[in-house]
C-alpha cells in the first residue's frame, strides 16, 4: 500500500506540471496563447494538487534530509509559486500579446530553474 501512495503522490505532483508548463512552453514556441481563459479553474485545481502533493512529499522525506535541503526547498516553492502565477495570469482575457509572451517566457525560465533545483535536491539526498 505504501508504494501505491508513493506512486499516486508522484503522479499528482508531476502530471499537473506537465499539463501547465507544457501549455506555456508550447504557446511560447508556437507563438500562440495556449493557456485559455476557459482553463482558469483547471489552473487552480492543478496548483492545489501541486501544493498539496508537494507538502505531503516534503513531510515524508523531512526526517532524512541533509543540511541545506530546506533552503533549496524554499527556493523551489517560491519559483513554483512564480510559475503558477504566470500561468494563471495567462488565463486573463484582455491582455496584449506582448505581455502574454513575457509571461510565457517567465514561466518557461522558472520551470527550467525548478527542474534544476529539484535535481540538485535529489543529489543532496543521495538519490
Amino acid at each position: 500500500m505504501d508504494s501505491f501512495v508513493d506512486v499516486l503522490l508522484r503522479w499528482l505532483h508531476i502530471f499537473p506540471v506537465i499539463v501547465l508548463v507544457g501549455g506555456a512552453v508550447g504557446g511560447k514556441f508556437l507563438n500562440v496563447p495556449i493557456v485559455s481563459p476557459l482553463s482558469r479553474n483547471a489552473v487552480f485545481l492543478a496548483g492545489a494538487a501541486l501544493v498539496g502533493s508537494g507538502l505531503v512529499n516534503m513531510m515524508r522525506v523531512m526526517p532524512t534530509v541533509p543540511k541545506g535541503w530546506h533552503m533549496w526547498f524554499g527556493i523551489k516553492v517560491l519559483l513554483s509559486l512564480h510559475v503558477l502565477t504566470m500561468i494563471f495570469l495567462m488565463t486573463k482575457v484582455d491582455v496584449p500579446q506582448a505581455k502574454r509572451a513575457r509571461w510565457q517566457t517567465s514561466a518557461l525560465i522558472g520551470a527550467a530553474l525548478i527542474v534544476a533545483v529539484a535535481a540538485y535536491m535529489r543529489h543532496l539526498r543521495g538519490i
